[in-house]
């Protein structure tokens, strides 16, 4: 399966990027593609700026600009919604032959100030290939990645959006970079990771984009300090070696691991 993922400007949809994403998808045959976190509308920097650009469902304005995408074409799209019960969320949907394929993803750790937090992790299907969604922050914890590894997935598809102040840009580039490697490896999963790039204002996008193997090896890279899209073909094995990792299998470990959790839940 061809996948691809989508280095966007700061200004993610605004900058007019997309026809030609789809174009170059639909010409090389790209099954899969991820744009950034918040891709459309842009990262809000506060509340108002949120409530602005927030879409609710159907999310018709979404849909819309991806119509012209190949109906074969599977696109998780990231954007800010306002949800039924009035709440903000940094969400992804994942849109194929102009519909939604089941509900959206909600980011669980949400760093602004303007979003709440998700609480589910839905399971996507791309042919026979189970794809789970680790919005940015979500990325930098195991447990969403490790669940949606243990529900089935196969491939993380991670929407970023490193749109920091350019002194916290520079010290996180190389850390964001090595997290996506170690979600790959200690999942057994695909990683497809899209980013923004540029600067604006003192900011400075992370650049982040890559598509990296269940070893570790890096498939796929964009440049950090350029847009543009990247792409490559993914084979997943019949077979997961996720079930060797099972901590159950060593009660010692695993009561540690409980009594750890439990501890924290209690405040101690």
């Amino acid at each position: 399966m061809r996948v691809a993922a989508l280095q966007a400007e700061l200004a993610g949809s605004a900058a007019g990027d997309l026809p030609r994403a789809i174009e170059q998808c639909e010409r090389a045959g790209v099954e899969l593609l991820v744009l950034p976190e918040c891709y459309f509308g842009g990262m809000p920097p506060d509340r108002p700026v949120a409530e602005a650009v927030a879409m609710s469902h159907p999310y018709e304005d979404l849909i819309s600009a991806l119509r012209d995408c190949p109906p074969r074409m599977t696109v998780v799209a990231g954007f800010t919604e306002r949800s039924a019960g009035g709440r903000l969320h940094s969400s992804a949907a994942v849109v194929r032959a102009g519909r939604l394929a089941g509900e959206v993803t909600r980011k669980l750790f949400p760093r602004e100030p303007a979003f709440s937090p998700g609480a589910d992790l839905p399971l996507y299907h791309q042919g026979d290939h189970a794809f789970g969604v680790v919005i940015c922050n979500d990325a930098n914890f195991v447990e969403p990645a490790r669940l949606l590894a243990l529900a089935g997935a196969r491939i993380l598809v991670c929407p970023l959006n490193n749109d920091l102040p350019a002194d916290v840009t520079r010290g996180w580039a190389l850390r964001t970079r090595s997290t996506l490697v170690a979600r790959a490896v200690e999942n057994d999963c695909w990683v497809i990771a899209a980013d923004v790039v540029g600067t604006a204002g003192g900011r400075k996008g992370g650049g982040a984009t890559r598509i990296i193997a269940p070893d570790g090896r890096v498939a796929a890279a964009a440049r950090a300090e350029e847009p543009g899209l990247v792409m490559a073909d993914v084979e997943v094995p019949d077979r997961s070696f996720l079930e060797r990792w099972d901590v159950a299998q060593n009660p010692a470990v695993f009561t540690k691991w409980l009594h750890h959790v439990s501890g924290q839940r209690d405040g101690s």
